[in-house]
């Protein structure tokens, strides 16, 4: 792996902008801080996670917008656009942030020494009492940990692991060629059809647009410094949502950050797999779920929360399908929850501004206003496949084998250890005996594993919703509950010890506070130690020998070559992929190839036959001799002019034939990496 490069760290520094200002800019138009009731406002860094989460959500919805009109995005739009945001958020909290400064000011100018002597003027600068420093300063050193760990783990990375990364560049590259959302997937893969969620995609076609001047437009790179970003966004926005279950002990979000971010092997592992659109709607879930529950719980029906959540919910829908599946399963506990205490309390004669049907009257609106919003795309699922392989899962028409792969679990320690488990049912146990709200995530859990599981109680869908993915989402309550438990200890060591007679000189919930902090960056240190072996080289299709020959295929072969390519069949046997860096020819070296990213299963093709001839190309290779003239006629047949073979290599072709057979010529050969060229005449 190599260093990183000036323009990766400035683009690393760029970042939180992108990815801050525009939700920033409509918060500060919606809901400013004092529209917030008092024991619910959250601190400043809830409010920037809930900014980023809404930008998120706002990428996707902005670029269906533009699509539907059909404007095109570029740099020049994408600069314009957050230069715009920055004046509204100026515009907006600029008086506000004045007025602070120079109360604060005044207050630095008249503070008198404190009794031990000493200047105390500093104090006046602290944003809030002791209590809000210190669980900000361990947030903090959480989030650097978090952050720092996931992009050295990716130095010198330039194209991303696994499978799902050559997918997620791909449709990357068509939406930075198109200037936004696209149909044809031309000039890579003969298909005619994009229904697939793009949420992530659009991020990181607006980051590249917003700093590609710095990064030089490498979209594979882009798409892993992007990953790496929600990655770590996707424990950061945790944080917010504990902290409002568990009665706003702040504490309790900096421990569940910690659990997500550095402790449990999901969702840092997921950079293996180049994963990135699960996480894409893993880092807006929790933020769109504190929205509707602020827009629930407000006394007064506020069409500037609703709007927030029924925005937060539409590119929740735009970015992943079953993620935002995922937020439906908090919303039924909570709403039946919710509504039992309002009807409880109009029962016992509690004033209450609005009656207990109100609550599922908001959701209903919010809910039917995000499916209004997202319409436009979902009757555009119809073009491709997505209706009749869900419909497959439904009827119990999909072949077993594939289900059975598919759904497929594993151990339960890849996903969170023995001990976070066992502390997570302590938490859950004390939040039942306790009747906090954050015992929602409990039923959410249970909730969820019946809609994955839909056999369990004789309902069709089995497949629909897969165990694996519910599997590294597990993170999120294990790291909430375990949250939930830490900050109720951090707390009541606080307060253990006042009564006791202990000298009023010792500060003992001061003590406990900084203990927590000392134990939560040292716990930190030593998770962001075991998360920085997370990167499996086993996983890495593309290195940097395949980089140099995906060079020299673009200098050195004609512009109409297309590569046979290792690949094997997955999902039961229904599709081929690829499995090593030939896969990623078409991107890397602008020649095309027989293995088209698995989206060719679910994606409509110009030839009807598409699905057939390349599943055929790879069945008829497989009982068939590489080298036989048969085979050789029958690749010429399909306008294969030549083969490659990576370094990461593979079971379907034979390298020792290739070189043995006089039908193909060496053309190329570093290290494993060889190309051969198929002869025409034979003299």
């Amino acid at each position: 792996m190599g260093e990183i490069t000036w323009g990766t760290a400035a683009a690393t520094l760029v970042a939180p902008f992108v990815f801050l200002l525009p939700g920033w800019a409509l918060l500060s138009l919606l809901l400013p801080p004092e529209r917030l009731a008092a024991e619910r406002r959250p601190d400043a860094a809830s409010w920037l996670i809930l900014a980023t989460g809404v930008t998120l959500a706002l990428v996707p919805i902005g670029f269906l917008f533009l699509y539907l009109v059909g404007l095109r995005v570029g740099t020049g739009v994408v600069l314009a656009g957050l230069a715009l945001s920055a004046v509204v958020i100026l515009w907006r909290r600029g008086p506000a942030w004045w007025a602070c400064w120079q109360h604060r000011h005044r207050r630095w100018q008249r503070h008198s020494p404190g009794p031990d002597g000493r200047d105390q003027r500093w104090r006046s600068f602290l944003p809030g009492s002791q209590g809000l420093v210190l669980p900000l300063l361990a947030l903090l050193a959480v989030m650097v940990l978090v952050f720092g760990v996931r992009l050295w783990v990716v130095r010198g990375i330039n194209v991303g692991f696994w499978g799902d990364s050559y997918q997620h560049t791909m449709i990357t590259q068509l939406m930075l060629d198109n200037g936004g959302l696209f149909q044809s997937w031309e000039p890579y893969v003969p298909l005619r059809t994009f229904t697939y969620h793009f949420g992530f995609h659009s991020d990181v076609a607006l980051f590249q647009w917003a700093t590609g001047w710095l990064t030089g437009n490498l979209t594979p790179r882009t798409v892993v410094l992007v990953g790496q970003f929600l990655n770590g966004l996707a424990a950061l926005a945790i944080y917010p949502l504990t902290v409002r279950l568990c009665g706003g002990n702040r504490w309790a979000g900096v421990v569940a950050v910690l659990v997500a971010g550095l402790l449990t092997p999901m969702p840092m592992f997921y950079v293996n797999w180049g994963r990135y659109t699960q996480l894409a709607g893993q880092a807006i879930l929790p933020v769109a779920l504190w929205f509707v529950l602020e827009a629930v719980e407000e006394q007064r029906r506020d069409w500037r929360r609703l709007v927030l959540a029924i925005v937060m919910l539409t590119g929740l829908v735009l970015t992943h399908y079953r993620v935002a599946a995922l937020a439906v399963a908090f919303l039924v506990p909570y709403l039946g929850l919710w509504t039992f205490q309002r009807w409880a309390g109009q029962k016992q004669g509690r004033p209450q501004t609005y009656g207990w049907l109100e609550p599922a009257a908001r959701l209903i609106l919010i809910g039917s206003a995000s499916l209004t919003l997202a319409v436009p795309w979902l009757l555009h699922l119809e073009q491709g496949y997505w209706p009749s392989i869900a419909n497959g899962f439904i009827q119990s028409q999909t072949p077993a084998s594939w289900v059975a792969e598919y759904n497929t679990v594993g151990e339960v320690k890849e996903y969170a250890s023995h001990l976070l488990l066992i502390l997570a049912v302590l938490g859950a146990l004390l939040s039942f005996w306790r009747r906090r709200p954050v015992f929602l995530v409990v039923l959410w859990a249970g909730l969820v594993f019946l809609m994955t599981n839909p056999h369990l109680i004789d309902l069709p869908g089995t497949g629909l919703m897969t165990n694996f993915a519910i599997a590294i989402a597990l993170y999120m309550p294990v790291a909430m509950l375990v949250g939930y438990l830490g900050g109720e200890a951090i707390c009541f060591l606080s307060r253990w010890g006042q009564g006791k007679g202990w000298p009023r000189t010792i500060p003992v919930g001061g003590l406990a506070g900084y203990a927590a902090l000392i134990a939560i960056l040292l716990t930190g240190l030593v998770g962001a130690r075991d998360r920085a072996a997370a990167l499996d080289p086993s996983f890495q299709l593309v290195t940097p020998a395949d980089e140099q020959a995906m060079a020299w295929i673009r200098d050195n072969t004609p512009a109409n070559a297309r590569f046979l390519v290792n690949s094997s069949f997955a999902y039961g046997g229904s599709l081929a992929a690829g499995s090593d860096a030939g896969w990623w020819i078409p991107l890397l070296a602008g020649r095309a190839n027989t293995a088209p990213p698995i989206t060719y299963a679910t994606e409509a093709s110009f030839d009807p036959d598409y699905l057939t001839q390349v599943n055929d190309l790879v069945r008829t290779l497989q009982g068939s001799a590489i080298d036989d003239p048969a085979t050789v006629q029958f690749l010429r047949q399909n306008g294969v002019s030549h083969v490659y073979i990576g370094e990461k290599g593979g079971s379907l072709l034979d390298v020792e034939r290739l070189q043995a057979s006089m039908l193909y010529r060496p053309i190329y050969q570093q290290g494993q990496v060889q190309i051969f060229e198929i002869v025409l005449d034979q003299e």
